[in-house]
């Protein structure tokens, strides 16, 4: 693991992770990319004041993000995630219709960037391509299966999470179900609150709100609604 933060001090030998602080404009990413090539994994290092920086960040060649203040467990997952590689894993689909994608998997991080493959690329044949609503649904997507599976499951891989996503031209709806006790979205503190800032509670909830055009849950909190838009 490596922090890059400037081309004077990036390492000899390539590293087979490195994190980029997005709130350091100094770290250019496509520079970064360049240096180490693509066996590198990029993560994003990003807070409530650079997150806007994150949708470019990746577009440039950064695979994933973290959240600052780092959370320990959700490092872990980001670990686990990277050790699981690309491949193929199986998450089982029941019959759906064109235009419907249903998937069922235990609770394990290695099934997160399959399912978030398939659907993205449903998504660009049935719903929009082309655009930055794309890289916004992998994002959100990959955001919703990771707080299933760490914070809804508690990472139990006896308990599925469950992802079902309708789309058609133009508009990408995706809900993601664990079988958690679930949670009070209303009772989530304000991240971007002075007062918030250092507490590692609802940043989740609020990246997702700011790439999405509706974020909604059911009443039990175990099951949330991403809709985008073209």
């Amino acid at each position: 693991c490596e922090v890059a933060s400037g081309r004077s001090e990036w390492p000899a030998e390539v590293p087979g992770v490195a994190f980029i602080d997005l709130a350091d404009a100094s770290q250019p990413v496509r520079e970064v990319r360049l240096a180490y090539g693509r066996r590198t994994e990029l993560v994003a290092i990003v807070d409530n004041e650079s997150v806007e920086r994150l949708i470019p960040a990746l577009a440039a060649g950064c695979g994933d993000y973290l959240f600052y203040p780092i959370n320990p467990d959700e490092l872990g997952l980001q670990w686990r995630k990277h050790l699981a590689g690309e491949g193929g894993t199986g998450a089982r689909r029941p019959g759906g219709l064109a235009g419907h994608l249903q998937f069922e998997f235990p609770s394990r991080v290695q099934f997160v960037r399959e399912v978030v493959a398939e659907v993205v690329e449903a998504c660009e044949r049935l719903a929009f391509s082309g655009s930055r609503a794309t890289l916004n649904l992998r994002v959100a997507v990959g955001e919703a299966l990771s707080n299933a599976i760490l914070y809804g499951n508690q990472e139990d891989p006896e308990k599925l999470v469950r992802v079902v996503a309708a789309l058609s031209a133009g508009s990408a709806r995706v809900t993601v179900t664990d079988q958690g006790q679930g949670f009070d979205p209303q009772a989530i503190l304000d991240p971007t609150r002075p007062e918030n800032r250092e507490r590692s509670q609802g940043r989740g909830l609020f990246l997702l709100r700011s790439l999405t055009d509706e974020v909604s849950f059911n009443e039990r909190g175990n099951s949330i609604t991403l809709t985008l838009r073209e």
